[in-house]
């Protein structure tokens, strides 16, 4: 019997690895996404609506344009999961050779997110140790330059994802199903026992560059990451602390002298005024990356470590791992929705940006609505003065 006229059953045709993919993917995606998408884009206006963009709020700005970037990414996954996609013709069409390039364009978006959270963190200590530091205007040819060096460079090291697996695609029942098996190119025989003819150039560059991926995209980030956060609580403590110690020397001074005078006292404390509210608004931005940071590493980083694991050591694993990686890549998903949440919990001048920038917008739309319907009431009024006019003309005559 020709294999093409073979009609598949429709329990070969879904797409979904387990009930529990389907269950994610198709109850709890949803929601998540959209609740992502809108928060993410909420983010970026109040961001952008800054009279100074720090270099903290540039970073923060393109991690939010990432996030909604890999939100979009995972849609078509998500859509797999959903029986009326995944039975129909043109969708698996379509989706089934793309799966690999849109799994890599998402790596893609993750690495330049890991490294610009990196980026954030380091901005803060910086600011933190050298206070001038954060009231310098950032270059903009220089931050170009750096955000398209990262792109770039990031790309160059996720771009094996596009070539590291050899896909199979194959017409059923009569050309009305496809199917397609996606095979790793790394691996030393195929299913079936069939030869794996992969060029050799093509299996070292994509076992050096996972290798460089796994150093470069993971560990060392992760490394940076909760060193960068250690040093910025350090800091924040260590300033707080010598402010306090060297207000009370100074006191304790003039105490012990006996000669205080008036204006000196004025000025040390409007100085030690000025001192506490730079200290909490220190403490603030330093709580608000401590949390982003936190949020990032605890739903980015095991995702990235089990898919380090079994992209270098596949053979070494069996597929109950399938459940683990399943349920860390989703973890990322809820990660990337959960940014505006920790703005929103962590930052009180975040919550007020956001309200006065909502309460502006709906704010001038009511006024604009109300001015228009006054208008309205008076042309209104105006025509009915005319006609009662003509009125009493007409009987006067």
């Amino acid at each position: 019997m020709d294999s093409s006229a073979l009609c598949l059953p429709e329990s070969q045709l879904r797409l979904s690895g387990s009930n529990l993919e389907s269950f994610l993917y198709t109850i709890l995606f949803p929601p998540i996404c959209v609740f992502g998408l809108v928060g993410n884009a909420l983010t970026v206006m109040v961001l952008l609506n800054n009279d100074f963009m720090s270099r903290a709020n540039i970073f923060l700005t393109c991690l939010a344009v990432c996030d909604v970037s890999f939100l979009l990414l995972i849609i078509p996954h998500s859509l797999a999961n959903f029986d009326t996609f995944a039975f129909n013709y043109t969708f698996r069409y379509l989706y089934l050779p793309s799966k690999i390039h849109l799994i890599a364009f998402a790596n893609w978006t993750s690495a330049v997110a890991i490294w610009l959270v990196v980026g954030v963190c380091f901005e803060r200590v910086v600011g933190v140790r050298s206070p001038l530091h954060r009231l310098t205007t950032p270059s903009r040819g220089k931050l170009v330059t750096g955000l398209i060096l990262l792109l770039s460079s990031c790309a160059a090291l996720t771009f094996y994802n596009h070539v590291s697996h050899h896909c199979f695609i194959k017409s059923f029942c009569n050309a009305t199903q496809v199917m397609a098996v996606c095979l790793d190119v790394n691996m030393n025989v195929w299913p079936g026992n069939r030869t794996n003819f992969s060029p050799p150039a093509l299996r070292r560059y994509v076992a050096t560059t996972r290798a460089a991926n796994a150093v470069l995209v993971v560990f060392l980030p992760l490394i940076l990451l909760v060193t960068l956060n250690f040093m910025l609580l350090y800091y924040v403590k260590k300033r707080s602390f010598f402010m306090y110690a060297s207000l009370g020397k100074v006191s304790a001074r003039m105490r012990k002298s006996g000669d205080v005078a008036l204006p000196f006292v004025a000025t040390l404390f409007r100085r030690h005024s000025d001192q506490i509210l730079q200290q909490k608004t220190e403490h603030r931005v330093a709580v608000t990356v401590c949390a982003v940071v936190t949020s990032f590493t605890l739903t980015q980083a095991p995702s990235a470590v089990v898919l380090t694991i079994n992209s270098l050591w596949q053979d070494s694993f069996k597929p109950h791992w399938y459940h683990l990686t399943t349920i860390t890549s989703f973890l990322v998903v809820i990660g990337k929705s959960l940014n505006f949440v920790v703005f929103c919990l962590s930052s009180s001048s975040f919550r007020r940006r956001l309200f006065n920038m909502l309460r502006t917008k709906y704010g001038s739309r009511d006024e604009k609505r109300s001015q228009s319907i006054n208008t309205t009431y008076t042309r209104c009024d105006s025509r009915d003065s005319r006609i009662l006019s003509q009125k009493k003309s007409f009987q006067s005559i």
